[in-house]
This record gives structure tokens, C-alpha cells and sequence, in this order.
């Protein structure tokens, strides 16, 4: 089965479903709040049409599209964009490593041929090189691509992927996370991703669009990374507060209201108190680290 999330894609939804009917078996367009008609014209293709009231997001949008494929037990799972920029005839050669049983989940990437990174904007360019990269240094993910949508899933992982909390374009990054979490097999093929001559191929302001994407890779880094993320600034904090502790102590101790012994029994406190900070989150991270490996075994 493919799924398409669309909004507001009069001009290419027929095409899309025409080109892809070719490859699958039965093809569900999640019409995502559209102001226009194509919900309409995507069941006149004969596409199984689901639609949402209002605008929920990419994310949501795909979500829903992924639990309504679960009622129909699909062997494969295609997704793709309804804006024109994925080609069709790419999803045979991305369904070959889920039938030769290679892999769980398929990316189709927009590197590894000189000619797809032409087809990207400068701007998009720069903002998902950015993305890939903070992406990889914060949630150490291996993969190249992360924000495409052009994915191919095995039926056995598709519940796993349909659990994500993000309704806009951070689905693709939680989806990745949770993947390398329970250490699914991932595989990037190359596709021409077009950018030329389509009409708004993003409905959202990339700025947008990029802090909704680094909000979401921030959230996952805190939560799979937190000794980082918590220990670092606390430990700043409280180094700095015990040295103002020790200047403080030092004043003190020149008057004569204030004894070395209890400026000592103050510092020892402040120590006291540093060492058991950093021991609960040195234990915690531990746990997270043991949950990990009991989750990928």
C-alpha cells in the first residue's frame, strides 16, 4: 500500500496516484484539511481518501494514514509526498531491499547523485545540511537524509512507526529515532527528488519548518542524552556557586563572627551537595543506558 499526506494539491494528487497505482496494490491519500478539491480527485483515481477537518500537519497526517493501513495488514508500506517532488518510478528499486529481507525500513535519499543536489534550492540545500548534521552530532543517527518522506516500511515495523508524538515535520526524525532504538535495519537509496517547476513544494515557512524539525531533535537528544544535556550546565552552576561560596567564606572569615572550622562545615555542605547532584544523574543515565540494550535485544 502507498500513503500520500496532501494539503491543498489539486494541481499534482491525480498525477501522483496515477503514477503510483503502478507499483502498489491500493493507494490511501490522507487529505490533510485541503481548501480545495483534492480529496475529490483523488478518489476519481480510485484512491481510499481519509480526511482531517482542519489542517493537522504532515506528521498527523501521516500517522493517520499509517493506522488506517494497519487495518488492511499490508505486506509493504510506501510513503510519499503529494507535491510531485518524489518520482514513482523510484519505489521499485526502493521495495527491493524490503523484499529481499535486507532491511526493515528504506529511505529514499536525496544524496548520492550529483544531479539530485541540484535539483535543491540553495536555501533547503544549507537548511537540511544543517538539520542532517545537528541531527547526527545530537541524536547520533548514521543516516544522511533525514527529513525525506519517500520511505518504505515492512509490515512487521509499521505499529512501531505509527508511535510518534511530533504532527508536523518532525515525524520523520522521531521515526528515525525509534528505528535505531529498537535496531531496525535502515537502508538510503538514491532518488531524484524535483524541486523545479512545482508550486509551493512546502505549504509551511521553512523557518518554521526548520525549528519545528530542531525542537524535535532537541527533545529526543534531552531524553536519550540527559547526563549531557543536564549534567554539563548543573555542574557549571554549581561549580559556580561554590566559588562564590568560597569568596563569600573568605570575607567571613576575616571578621570576627565567622571560624575556619565553620566556613570548612560550610564548604563541606556545598560539596556535599554537588557530589550527590552528580551521582543521581551519573546513576540515572546509567539506567537509560541499560533500558537502551534491553530494548535493542
Amino acid at each position: 500500500m502507498a500513503i500520500i499526506p496532501a494539503y491543498d494539491e489539486s494541481k499534482n494528487i491525480a498525477k501522483i496516484v496515477s503514477e503510483t497505482a503502478k507499483y502498489v496494490t491500493s493507494i490511501i491519500v490522507v487529505d490533510d484539511g485541503s481548501h480545495d478539491n483534492t480529496a475529490e480527485l483523488a478518489a476519481s483515481m480510485n484512491a481510499k481518501v481519509v480526511r482531517n477537518r482542519h489542517n493537522a500537519g504532515k506528521g498527523a497526517a501521516l500517522k493517520r494514514g499509517l493506522v488506517e493501513c494497519l487495518k488492511y495488514n499490508p505486506d509493504i508500506v510506501v510513503t510519499l509526498d503529494g507535491d510531485g517532488q518524489h518520482d514513482p518510478a523510484d519505489i521499485p528499486k526502493l521495495l527491493e531491499p524490503i523484499e529481499n529481507e535486507e532491511a526493515d525500513m528504506v529511505i529514499g535519499s536525496r544524496y548520492g547523485k550529483s544531479v539530485v543536489n541540484l535539483e535543491v534550492p540553495r536555501y533547503r540545500r544549507f537548511g537540511l545540511s544543517f538539520i542532517d548534521f545537528m541531527n547526527k552530532s545530537l541524536v547520533r543517527s548514521p543516516i544522511k537524509d533525514t527529513q525525506s518522506g519517500f520511505r518504505v516500511y515492512a509490515k512487521d515495523v509499521l505499529s512501531m512507526m505509527a508511535h510518534y508524538s511530533s504532527t508536523g515535520f518532525g515525524a520523520e526524525t522521531e521515526q528515525l529515532a525509534t528505528a535505531e532504538l529498537y535496531g531496525l535495519r535502515i537502508v538510503e537509496i538514491p532518488v531524484m527528488v524535483k524541486y523545479r517547476g512545482l508550486d509551493r513544494t512546502s505549504k509551511q515557512n521553512a523557518l518554521l519548518q526548520g525549528a519545528h524539525v530542531m525542537s524535535t531533535i532537541f527533545h529526543i537528544a534531552v531524553e536519550r542524552r540527559p547526563l549531557l544535556f543536564f549534567g554539563t550546565p548543573g555542574v557549571i552552576l554549581m561549580i559556580a556557586a561554590l566559588s562564590v561560596t568560597v569568596v563569600v567564606a573568605r570575607l567571613y572569615t576575616q571578621s570576627t563572627y565567622f571560624s575556619v572550622p565553620l566556613t570548612l562545615i560550610a564548604l563541606g555542605f556545598v560539596l556535599l551537595g554537588f557530589m550527590l547532584i552528580l551521582i543521581s544523574l551519573v546513576l540515572y543515565e546509567l539506567k537509560r543506558i541499560r533500558e537502551h540494550w534491553n530494548v535493542r535485544r
